[in-house]
This record gives structure tokens, C-alpha cells and sequence, in this order.
């Protein structure tokens, strides 16, 4: 079925009949184009093929299906046609001795003036304005209270972006933005396009360090009035811009929020804590590796954590040594980390020195629970364990006694407990060498008989590899980390380094919403790739150099394979 037919209120005239009513009182109201449809359209009822569409009748008329379909919903106002469907698009005639409807009309001499302004701007980029789009400017003016002038300085400033590629969606949409912040007025529109003039070269100049390869907009210019007025200097703005280098405006709307909110307006200002938080990341970074925890997006850590540890008068270096410290005690994670800290703090222990030495005790314990383990049998790992270490020495035994009790207690079930309770019973006693040591162990503390259980060898075991594991792969990334420490002092590595980091968040963005821009961007990674190198083999480094280089290869110091199975390089052992 042909896109247009009659309706059943029609005559089925064997010629093609144009009612006298249609050409004295609507073919006046149109123009030609709009005439010719509906003609062809009339004509199509009665003598189209099946298969002929809109785009058919677009090419016979040599203009677009879109144009075609705009015509007809000219004379659906009039009652004239009925759009039945849209896709695909149908059309019925209704006849026009009962048509009722009138398009709303638009005084054309109130808009003379308007029109003959519009089109000598139009004209300046070689564009003209056609009957139909005059008549929707002319209606947009009678439907929405934006003064003729108001709207005639929105079009220059659209057709003085757009250059000849301006169009009337385009010219309408900005006006549309206008309106809705209440700017109709002359003098309103007038002051907010000087605004965005005024501010053109910055906003641009910001646009070239973030790489934005698009025109600014009235969108763009807000956001930059939005930072002066939060305070911002303008050589401040462009020093954040220079800093982000990449992520776009509301990346960097985002980044001004935080300086205004820090009270940070000033360039000297702005650069000085920019530099200090990306130290703050680093730090961060380097501590969730020695904790042993994967870090996704720093900020929450440094705010929540490694600021707060700085500002307690923690050095980077005692951080690092913590976090170490909680590695080896099965403490792997910021917050476990942030409770050492809090001790520490509330204690007074924040110099250097006594972190130091503070650790210092702590790992001489950790080396005594070692001996323990290896006298005891079935001695898990923990922080009660190692608590309890510290108790004992507070009761005055020398390491030596405390090895004695851990002989007593092999092959117990519970070994610490058993420890403790000899020791318990010693320091009743008076006991404050080995040759006091009574030769009887005290009723309180009888030695359970063969309830060492293998289940509690295999944990014992299991605990023993797991730190195993975790001393190589920490002495593997310790390597890493002074190479990367080399590279990094390095400026131009640093910033290659950083740009690459970046380049991988911009092309997953790209894939998704630029696939266009994708080989640019490969191309300009590549490039980074090779300056990368250059600048290694300069300091005679390896790029492997910078990553962990684990002694097994097989299952990178984890003890497990990728199937899941334990590895064999811990047998040799």
C-alpha cells in the first residue's frame, strides 16, 4: 500500500481532483514547496504502486524525506491530511469541504525587519533562509517571550561559531538555554555573551592544555565564571588546568571545587597544594604496597587516612615501616594499620627515632614468636599471639626463659596458653633465671598427653607459607621500588610516565563515546611508549626493572598457580 491514500470519506474520482476551496483558501497560505507535495501527494492516492514511500516521492521532488514529511505536517494544522504513522510514514487525505483547522498565523510585517536582518546575517556564511524555517523562527518569537533583538544577537553569536555549518536546531537550542535561565531581554542576552567574549581567550587557553579539540560553548564559559566567582584568579584556573592536563571540564570543575573549598584561589596557592596532594597519593600508594592492598581511587585513603597520619607528625618513611610491620602481623589493610597508629600517637611515639624504635621491640618479638613456632608445634600466627609476648616481658622474663616454657609446651593442643600459664606460675614463684626454674612443672600447668593433632600441624603450616610467600614478594617489589624511585627523579620519565597512566582512562573513554579519535590517540601512546624507553635506557634501567621480578615465575611468589593448585617451588625450599 502506497504511503498516501484517500480516506473512505473521500471520492474515489477516477482523476486527480483538486477541490476549488483548496486553491482560494489554502494554497495561499503556503508556499510553493508545500503545494507541490500536497499535489503529488493527491496524485500518489490514486496512482501509486504499492512499494513507493517517502523517499521515493523525495527523489521525484529532489528534495529530502525529511522536508517531505515537515510539508505534510504543514497541512495536518489545516485538517487538510492525517499523519497516520510516522514509521513508516503514512498518510491519509481528509477532504477539504469539511477542513476546520488553522495553523496559528504569524504576522509577517511585525517580523520584517527581523526577517531582513536574520537573513543579511545568514547570508554572511552563505546560508539563506527558506519560507518554512522564517515562518518557525517567527513562531518560536510568538511562543516564548525572548525580545526579536535578544534572539538576532543569539544567531550571530551561533553563526560566528558555526560558521556555514549553523543550523536553525542549533541557533533554537541555544535559545532555548537562554530562556531558561530567564535571559529574553536584550540587555540580559547582551551581558552574558560579553561574558563569554570576555572570557574566550582563557577558556580557550584552558581548552588547549586539557586537549579538548571542540569549540567552547555558553556552557563552558558558565563554568568559568562559576571559578571566578568562587574566588579563583584567573592565572589560577590555567595553573589547575596545567596540573590536571587531561579529563575535561568537569574534571576540572570538580578539582576548582576542592581548591575553593580548601580556601586555595591564588596561583602560589593552588600549585603549592596540588603538589603536596599528588605527594599525598604517592605516599598512599607506596603504603597500601607494602600493606599488601591493591588501591583503586586514592582519594578515599588520603583523606581518610595518610593526611591525618602527616598531619599527626608521622615521616613517610616510619608510614612505610608500619605498614611493613602490619604486613608481617596478617594486618593488611589501612584501617588495621590506622589502629597501630592511633597507639602510637596516643603514646607520643611520632619522631623517627621512636617509631623506629618502637618497631624495633615489636620485630624483636616477632622473631622470638618465631622461635616459639618453631619449639612449639601448633602456634598460629596473630596479634593475641604476639600480645602476648610483650606481657611476658613486662613480667621481667628474659627471652631465654620464655624459650624454656615454649619447650615445656610442645606437643600441647593450645601451646601459648600452656606458656603462659608456666609463666604465670614461674612469676609467682620468683623464678628470674633458668637455674631457678623449678625442676617440677606446677600441677596448674600439666602437659596435656598426644593431642598434637595433625590438623593443627597442616594450619601451622599453612601460616608458615603464607608468610613465606609474603617476605619474597615483598623483597621482589622492594627492588621494584628503588628502580622506580631512580626512574622517578627523572622529571620528563615522571611526566611520560604520568601522561601514559592517563592516556588509558582517555582511550577506554574514547572506545566508548569517540571511537573517531581512537588511531590518534593509539598513535600519540606509541609515541609516549618510545620516549619512555629512551629516557630508561638513558639511566640504564630496564623497563622489567620497574615491575616485581618474583623468583618463581611460575606462580609470582603467591605459592598458587592459575588453576588454583599449590605451587612445588615452596618443597624445594
Amino acid at each position: 500500500m502506497s504511503f498516501c491514500s484517500f480516506s473512505k470519506e473521500c471520492d474515489d474520482n477516477a482523476y486527480t481532483l483538486v477541490e476549488n476551496k483548496f486553491i482560494h483558501k489554502y494554497l495561499p497560505e503556503a508556499d510553493g514547496f508545500a503545494v507541490k507535495v500536497y499535489l503529488y501527494g493527491l496524485y500518489l492516492c490514486k496512482n501509486a504502486s504499492d512499494d513507493f514511500t517517502v523517499t521515493a516521492m523525495a527523489e521525484v521532488l529532489k528534495s529530502t524525506p525529511q522536508k517531505i514529511k515537515e510539508a505534510f505536517a504543514f497541512w495536518e494544522d489545516y485538517d487538510l491530511v492525517q499523519i497516520l504513522s510516522h514509521e513508516p510514514f503514512a498518510v491519509s487525505y481528509l477532504p477539504v469541504r469539511s477542513s476546520v483547522g488553522r495553523p496559528k498565523r504569524v504576522r509577517y510585517e511585525q517580523y520584517a525587519d527581523f526577517n531582513k536582518e536574520l537573513q543579511r546575517k545568514m547570508q554572511k556564511v552563505g546560508k539563506f533562509v527558506g519560507y518554512n524555517d522564517s515562518l518557525k523562527y517567527m513562531q518560536f518569537l510568538e511562543d516564548t517571550e525572548m525580545q526579536p533583538q535578544a534572539f538576532l544577537l543569539i544567531a550571530e553569536y551561533c553563526i560566528t561559531k558555526q560558521g556555514d555549518a549553523v543550523s536553525p536546531a542549533y541557533i533554537f537550542n541555544k535559545a532555548k538555554k537562554y530562556i531558561r535561565n530567564g535571559w529574553t531581554t536584550y540587555e540580559q542576552v547582551e551581558r552574558e555573551l560579553n561574558n563569554c567574549n570576555a572570557n574566550e581567550k582563557e577558556v580557550l587557553s584552558i581548552f588547549g592544555v586539557l586537549n579538548i579539540s571542540r569549540t567552547p560553548d555558553e556552557t563552558d564559559y558558565a563554568l568559568y565564571q562559576k571559578w571566578l566567582d568562587l574566588g579563583l584568579e584567573p592565572k589560577g584556573i590555567f595553573v589547575a588546568s596545567k596540573l590536571l592536563k587531561r579529563g575535561g571540564m568537569t574534571a576540572l570543575n570538580l578539582s576548582i571545587e576542592e581548591l575553593a573549598e580548601k580556601s586555595k584561589f591564588t596561583e602560589k596557592e593552588i600549585v603549592a597544594y596540588l603538589e603536596e596532594r599528588e605527594k599525598l597519593v604517592s605516599i598512599t600508594f607506596r603504603i597500601g604496597r607494602k600493606l599488601g592492598v591493591k588501591i583503586g581511587n586514592p582519594a578515599t585513603f588520603t583523606d581518610e587516612y595518610t593526611e591525618k597520619w602527616l598531619s599527626y607528625g608521622f615521616e613517610d618513611s616510619s608510614l612505610l615501616d608500619v605498614a611493613l610491620f602490619c604486613l608481617k602481623t596478617e594486618r593488611g589493610d589501612f584501617s588495621q594499620m590506622n589502629e597501630i597508629i592511633e597507639q602510637l600517637f596516643a603514646n607520643g611515639v611520632v619522631s623517627k627515632e621512636s617509631v623506629k624504635e618502637y618497631l624495633k621491640g615489636k620485630n624483636d618479638g616477632l622473631k622470638l614468636y618465631a622461635k616459639i613456632r618453631e619449639i612449639s608445634g601448633a602456634v598460629a600466627k596473630n596479634a593475641v599471639g604476639l600480645s602476648m609476648i610483650e606481657t611476658w616481658r613486662k613480667w621481667n622474663f628474659s627471652d631465654e626463659i620464655i624459650l624454656e616454657a615454649a619447650k615445656r609446651s610442645a606437643g600441647t593442643t593450645s601451646p601459648i596458653p600452656y606458656i603462659n600459664k608456666i609463666l604465670s606460675d614461674w612469676k609467682l614463684a620468683g623464678v628470674t633465671n633458668v637455674d631457678s626454674i623449678p625442676n617440677a612443672v606446677p600441677m596448674s600447668a600439666t602437659k596435656p598427653k598426644n593431642d598434637y593433632t595433625t590438623a593443627i600441624e597442616n594450619v601451622n603450616a599453612k601460616t608458615d607459607r603464607e608468610h613465606y610467600y609474603a617476605i619474597k614478594r615483598e623483597r621482589a617489589q622492594s627492588v621494584a621500588d628503588k628502580f622506580l624511585k631512580k626512574a622517578n627523579a627523572n622529571a620528563k620519565f615522571k611526566e611520560v610516565n604520568v601522561a601514559l597512566s592517563k592516556m588509558e582512562i582517555t582511550l577506554a573513554k574514547a572506545e566508548v563515546f569517540e571511537p573517531n579519535k581512537l588511531p590518534a590517540l593509539e598513535t600519540e601512546k606509541q609515541e609516549l611508549i618510545k620516549t619512555r624507553f629512551a629516557i630508561l635506557k638513558e639511566l640504564g634501567i630496564k623497563d622489567e626493572d620497574l615491575k616485581p621480578q618474583y623468583e618463581c615465575k611460575k606462580c609470582s611468589d603467591t605459592g598458587f598457580l592459575p588453576n588454583g593448585t599449590a605451587c612445588n617451588c615452596y618443597d624445594k625450599v
